[in-house]
C-alpha cells in the first residue's frame, strides 16, 4: 500500500507539479488579467511536452542501444532545473479565483451540473476502463519504452526489432507516457487507461471554459450552459460505428494522440485565436505599435507551442493544424489590418515545417 502512495505521490508531482512550477517560470509572458492558476499550468504543460519532443526525437534517431535511459535521463535533468526556477519565482497571486459567474442562483446550479458531469466522465473513466483495438500499437509502444528501453524500434505485435517505426515515431506522446510511467513506477497501460483520462478530461474542459470566457464576455450567465451543452455532446457524440466524431477519441481514448489532437490541440489553437481578436477589438485602446507587440507576441508564443504539442499527439495532425493556423490567419488578417500577423503566423509554424522536414529525411511519405 505505501508503494501505491508512493507512486501516486510520483504522478502527481511530475504531471501536476513540474508543468505548473514551469509555467511559473514562463507566465511573465502572460497579461496580469491572464494570469490564473489554470492559464499557468497550460503554458507550463505545453512548454514541459515541447521539451520532451525536442529531446526525444533526437535520441530516438541518434541512439541505437538504450534511447529511452538517454532521453529520460537527459529531460529529468532539463524539466528538474526548469521547476527549481519556477519554485524561487514562486506568485501566490495566480491562486486567487478569478470566475467570470453572475451571482445568479441558476447560473451557480448550471455551474454545479457542469463539474457534476465533468466528475460522472472521469469516474465512469476510471470505473470501466475503456481499451481500443489501436492499444495494440500505442500502448504496446510505451510498454516496451518503459521495460525494453527502446523508442518505436521493437514491433507491437511481434516483440522482434525492427528499423524506426516512420510512421509513428515523431508522435512522441507515447513516448512520453512511458516516461511518466517509468519515473512513477506505474505500469504503462495503467497509466494510459486509468492516470490519462483523469488527466485529460479536466484540462479539455478547462479550454473549453477559457474559450466561453471570450465568447461570452458579456453574457456570463451563459458559459456554464455553454459548458453543459459541450458535455452532453461528448457523452453522447459516440453515435457512428464508420465515422468516430472527436466525442468517442475524447472518452474511449483520452492516451490516444489522435484523441488529445482533436479535443486539446484544435480548442487551444481557436482559444489563441480568439485572445488575438479579443486584442484586435481593444486595439483601438492601446497606442503605438510597440505596445501592440508586447500584447500579440506572447500569444504567437502560445500558438508556437500548441503547433508543437499538435507534432507530439500525430504526424498527420501537423499538417490539419498549418491548414487551420493558415485560414485563422487570414480573418485575423482582414480584421486587424496589420501584416505583422503574417509574420507571427509564419514564425510560430516554423516548428512544424522542421517536424515535416525530419519526417521526410526520415523517409515518410504522404
Amino acid at each position: 500500500m505505501l508503494m501505491v502512495a508512493w507512486s501516486v505521490v510520483r504522478l502527481i508531482y511530475w504531471m501536476l507539479v513540474v508543468p505548473y512550477l514551469i509555467g511559473q517560470l514562463f507566465n511573465f509572458i502572460l497579461p496580469e488579467e491572464k494570469k490564473t492558476l489554470g492559464t499557468t499550468f497550460i503554458l507550463g504543460l505545453l512548454v514541459y511536452l515541447a521539451l520532451f519532443e525536442v529531446i526525444a526525437i533526437p535520441c530516438m534517431i541518434h541512439f541505437t542501444y538504450y534511447a529511452f535511459t538517454h532521453c529520460r535521463r537527459m529531460y529529468v535533468i532539463v524539466v528538474s532545473l526548469l521547476a527549481i526556477a519556477g519554485a524561487f519565482k514562486f506568485d501566490k497571486t495566480v491562486f486567487k479565483l478569478k470566475l467570470p459567474l453572475g451571482g445568479k442562483t441558476e447560473t451557480k446550479i448550471y455551474c454545479g451540473i457542469f463539474v457534476a458531469l465533468v466528475l460522472f466522465q472521469m469516474v465512469m473513466s476510471l470505473v470501466y476502463a475503456p481499451f481500443n483495438g489501436d492499444d495494440a500499437d500505442y500502448v504496446a509502444n510505451s510498454v516496451a519504452a518503459q521495460q525494453m528501453d527502446v523508442m518505436n524500434t521493437v514491433n507491437p505485435n511481434l516483440g522482434g526489432n525492427v528499423n524506426l517505426d516512420v510512421r509513428h515515431a515523431l508522435a512522441v506522446i507515447t513516448m512520453w507516457i512511458a516516461f511518466i510511467a517509468k519515473v512513477s513506477s506505474v505500469h504503462a497501460a495503467i497509466v494510459s487507461h486509468v492516470v490519462m483520462p483523469l488527466f485529460v478530461i479536466p484540462i479539455v474542459y478547462y479550454v473549453y471554459y477559457l474559450i466561453g470566457k471570450i465568447l461570452f464576455n458579456e453574457k456570463k450567465d451563459f458559459l456554464p450552459v455553454f459548458l453543459i451543452l459541450l458535455n452532453v455532446l461528448m457523452i453522447f457524440g459516440d453515435m457512428s460505428l464508420l465515422i468516430s466524431p472527436p466525442a468517442t477519441f475524447f472518452l474511449m481514448r483520452s492516451w490516444q494522440g489522435k484523441a488529445l489532437f482533436c479535443n486539446l490541440v484544435l480548442p487551444m489553437v481557436f482559444w489563441v485565436f480568439l485572445m488575438m481578436f479579443d486584442d484586435v477589438s481593444k486595439s483601438g485602446e492601446i497606442s503605438g505599435n510597440k505596445e501592440m507587440l508586447k500584447i500579440t507576441a506572447p500569444l504567437w508564443g502560445m500558438l508556437t507551442l500548441v503547433n508543437m504539442f499538435s507534432g507530439i499527439c500525430t504526424e498527420l495532425g501537423v499538417a490539419f493544424e498549418c491548414v487551420l493556423v493558415a485560414v485563422l490567419t487570414l480573418i485575423l488578417l482582414f480584421k486587424s489590418k496589420r501584416w505583422t500577423v503574417l509574420v507571427g503566423a509564419f514564425m510560430s509554424l516554423i516548428p512544424n515545417l522542421i517536424y515535416i522536414i525530419i519526417w521526410w529525411k526520415m523517409g515518410g511519405r504522404a
